[in-house]
């Protein structure tokens, strides 16, 4: 009798408005779901460039709502306390940064983010690259006098989420080896098991002081259109915290508004909603992993919608890890990462702030 030692082939899995879904269990045993990634991050029309992964590990939850509830309290510390985590040589790239940013043409107000490396606090690069890229090469800073339990749950949640992203890899890496001549099948998780340069991004929008009625029709009027120049992005979904129902406990909500949220441009030009379970990860390719599949991943066209319609004092928090090569690795002919990265952090900050 025979016996079938590859992989059986799983059918695509959808949310109702179109998002691949697969199971974390499947990603573990090595299933084959080559037609999941191609259908998530593919160049066909209906392709949305993001995967939601379910089924998680029973301490996900817990990871999630302790981090996301977090973002509240840091951005409720005093001025002080937050400036004394904030990195200008770095270009505002650790640490907390506000209204550095630049959106649509101008400085982003509306959200505070904290930056750091989810795997290591001090990077081991290459000592003549260090100088040249304090935006990945400088080490982690941490409110240990202000906030000292943010560290241990920003490592713990940024770590899970790239332990995630490694068995999501394989399966990536599995896929374009099939399409792309001489590909490296380890490139995507020798990337994200090795790379140094990480970097995780916890994100509080600012809660409106008033009714918005109206206000932020626009798709991106929380955070505008971009692709992520990682490799791979893994992404929570979003906390909503009303902080004037519930002053300094911080408790979660449902999202008040059901076009508030994240927003997707699939392949075809459509825009649609994205909603991420809360027990679940979205993950999103990225600018340099399109480059080094020679386009068979394409990065995720992307943006955040604000509330529209009441939402006084609510904030929303997420959380969202930015798996990408090391500053040497090559992700184009003759262009490394570093020099890829470069330019596009620059082109996010008003010249005049740096």
């Amino acid at each position: 009798m025979s016996i079938n030692v590859f992989p059986q082939l799983l059918k695509i899995t959808k949310t109702p408005e179109g998002a691949v879904v697969v199971d974390y269990q499947d990603l573990v045993r090595g299933a084959d779901v080559a037609e999941s990634i191609k259908e998530a991050f593919g160049f066909d029309n209906q392709c949305l460039g993001v995967i939601l992964v379910r089924n998680l590990p029973l301490e996900y939850p817990e990871l999630r709502s302790r981090l996301l509830r977090l973002a509240s309290v840091f951005a409720a510390l005093s001025d002080e306390a937050k400036e004394k985590t904030v990195d200008a040589q770095s270009n505002y790239s650790f640490g907390w940064s506000c209204g550095k940013e630049v959106m649509n043409g101008k400085p982003d107000t509306l959200k505070g983010s904290y930056y750091n490396n989810p795997t290591t606090d001090k990077p081991m690069t290459p000592a003549d690259l260090a100088p040249l890229f304090p935006e990945t090469c400088n080490p982690n800073i941490w409110p240990s006098e202000d906030l000292p339990e943010l560290e241990i749950a920003f490592k713990e949640l940024g770590r899970f989420i790239v332990d995630v992203g490694k068995l999501l890899a394989k399966a990536c890496d599995e896929f374009v080896a099939t399409k792309v001549p001489k590909y490296d099948p380890t490139y995507l998780q020798r990337i994200i098991a090795d790379s140094q340069t990480h970097k995780a991004r916890l994100l509080h929008y600012f809660p409106a002081e008033t009714d918005l009625n109206g206000q932020n029709e626009a798709a991106d009027s929380w955070c505008g259109w971009h692709c992520d120049h990682s490799s791979l992005t893994g992404l929570t979904s979003a906390m909503f915290i009303d902080e004037i129902a519930t002053p300094g406990a911080f408790t979660e909500i449902p999202c008040p508004d059901s076009q508030a949220g994240l927003y997707i441009r699939n392949r075809g030009g459509d825009l649609v909603r994205i909603s991420i379970p809360r027990d679940a990860l979205a993950f999103q390719t990225g600018e340099a992993l399109q480059r080094a599949t020679k386009n068979h991943l394409a990065a995720t066209p992307h943006c955040v919608r604000g509330i529209t319609k009441g939402g006084r004092g609510v904030a929303r928090n997420t959380f969202a890890v930015f798996m990408q090569p090391p500053l040497t690795e090559f992700v184009d002919e003759g262009i490394t990462f570093a020099q890829f990265s470069r330019d596009i952090i620059n082109s996010h900050y008003d010249s005049g702030k740096k």
